[in-house]
């Protein structure tokens, strides 16, 4: 009895071995099929060696695109700064007329109308209201003049709530 249960052993370990074989067979299949395309065929060294330094590549090439992302992100933080012109307002007395010139950047938004009426409301009569756009800046100007000529507009209080629009 102990012959078959000695020859029972031995059969499973072969059948063990096998499957291993053919395990270890899958996984370099596997192996080979994620390396560049080779035209002749490898030994099981040969491709071990290869995939080592294939990961060696990638993973150089890896540390080279993380620099390169840290450096484009740099440079796009840098250009959204340049981009972001702070607002400036210049309200001009001119006897009974006002000019208004505001510079912002391209990115600011705000309703002009908002400027008129608030400019309206101070008892100014719109006389003209011009944009340009000069590279990454607008530039607006509005002549106003004051529809009661003895009463004028105060220039303070005008300036004070058009700021408030663009701050």
């Amino acid at each position: 009895m102990d012959n078959g249960n000695g020859s029972s052993m031995r059969i499973s370990r072969c059948l063990v071995e096998r499957e291993r074989r053919k395990h270890m067979k899958c996984l370099f299949t596997k192996l080979s099929s994620l390396l560049p395309i080779q035209q002749t065929k490898m030994s099981v060294p040969e491709m071990v060696d290869q995939a080592t330094a294939y990961v060696k590549e990638l993973q150089g090439r890896l540390e080279q695109h993380k620099g390169t992302k840290v450096q484009l992100e740099r440079t796009c933080e840098m250009r959204k700064r340049k981009r972001m012109i702070r607002p400036v307002l210049n309200v001009r007395d001119l006897g009974y007329n006002l000019e208004v010139n505001l510079i912002t950047g391209l990115n600011v938004e705000f309703a002009l109308s908002d400027f008129i009426n608030i400019l309206q409301e101070e008892g100014a009569d719109i006389l003209s209201a011009t944009c340009h756009h000069a590279g990454d800046k607008a530039i607006y100007t509005i002549l106003c003049q004051a529809i009661y000529p003895r009463i004028g507009i105060e220039t303070s209080s005008v300036h004070e709530r058009l700021k408030s629009l663009i701050c």
